[in-house]
């Protein structure tokens, strides 16, 4: 019945902020607009009979759009599932914030990408906070040779350096081939020791079939220039975001797509030209712990304070109420 705004998961994990902070009301954002919401799963969909089948009940469309977002990738690496936590959604965030809480000495977080750099930077702060009775000696593993491997050099090269600065071990061209019970395995048989174990390492797109449907080599499905499915001709079907395309999995690239989505339906039904989908960078950010961030906005790359309270006013205004962003703002304001 709630979004969940994931790029601030990582403060709900350290305390920084509470749980529901992160949670929009999907009723409250369409209570005044004419829009039916369906709380239900999706099991298949029919695009010859334009139906999608439910757990309780089908549902006829004329325009269907698939945007069911992704998933933790575990790569198939033996363990990881079992022996790991991740952070995808709130559940997830709560499970670290209560493990935190326990005398966790060691730390290893499986992942450079944005998830895995902000979790890490975070952490160090709360074992500051904690002082040294609760110390926690916190590694980040990369099987890339850097962190933020998709991220401008200038950027990975400042987030390397204050990550270091924050005493956090970074491993970098390391492989993880097992997940144990507080030790992860790499590819040269070399292990690391480890009373919690993180991972983010990757997303995968979450499975949705659709008879005929085109894939790309990663799963996700195969979208023509208008975001349509390509090899279902004349379904009607849209798809974006992180199930979709060769587009970054990234939250920016999904908005953009919801636009051009709302404008190509709208484009059909007044049987007018529909538009291409360009991606247009905004900008790339990354926090690294409080008072500290880095990007790059048009094509300027910035870092320090500054970027950081960037960081948190560009969060926190793409929350939709008022009421939360107050909450936010004043709930950071008291942990400052």
């Amino acid at each position: 019945p709630y979004f969940v705004f994931t790029p601030l998961l990582h403060e709900v994990a350290v305390g920084e902020l509470s749980p529901d902070s992160v949670l929009e009301s999907i009723e409250k954002i369409f209570c005044s607009r004419k829009i039916k919401l369906i709380k239900d799963r999706a099991i298949s969909i029919d695009p010859v009979k334009k139906t999608v089948s439910m757990v309780n009940g089908n549902i006829s469309y004329d325009y269907l759009v698939v945007s069911s977002g992704s998933e933790t990738h575990y790569y198939g690496v033996p363990g990881a599932r079992e022996n790991s936590l991740t952070l995808k959604d709130l559940d997830d965030a709560v499970r670290i914030k209560n493990r935190l809480k326990d005398t966790v000495r060691t730390c290893a977080i499986i992942g450079a990408g944005a998830t895995g750099v902000e979790l890490a930077a975070e952490i160090a702060d709360y074992r500051k906070k904690c002082g040294d009775e609760k110390a926690i000696e916190i590694s980040l593993v990369a099987a890339s040779s850097d962190v933020l491997p998709q991220f401008p050099v200038e950027l990975r090269t400042i987030a390397h350096v204050h990550l270091l600065k924050k005493n956090i071990k970074v491993m970098t061209n390391e492989t993880v081939i097992e997940a144990r019970p507080n030790k992860i395995i790499f590819s040269d048989r070399s292990f690391l020791e480890a009373e919690t174990i993180i991972w983010v390492a990757g997303v995968k797109p979450s499975p949705m079939e659709i008879p005929g449907a085109e894939k790309e080599k990663s799963g996700r499905i195969k979208t023509d220039e208008f975001l349509k499915i390509c090899g279902v001709k004349g379904a009607q079907i849209y798809s974006l975001g992180d199930i979709s395309g060769t587009a970054p999995m990234l939250a920016q690239v999904a908005v953009q797509q919801g636009k051009i989505v709302a404008k190509n339906i709208i484009a059909s039904i007044s049987n007018k030209p529909l538009t291409p989908f360009i991606f247009k960078e905004k900008g790339l950010l990354v926090s690294l712990g409080k008072w500290y961030a880095t990007g790059r906005i048009n094509g300027v790359v910035l870092k320090g304070p500054f970027m950081w309270w960037l960081w948190r006013t560009i969060y926190l205004f793409n929350f939709h109420s008022w009421r939360k962003r107050a909450k936010i703002a004043w709930e950071w304001t008291l942990k400052l």
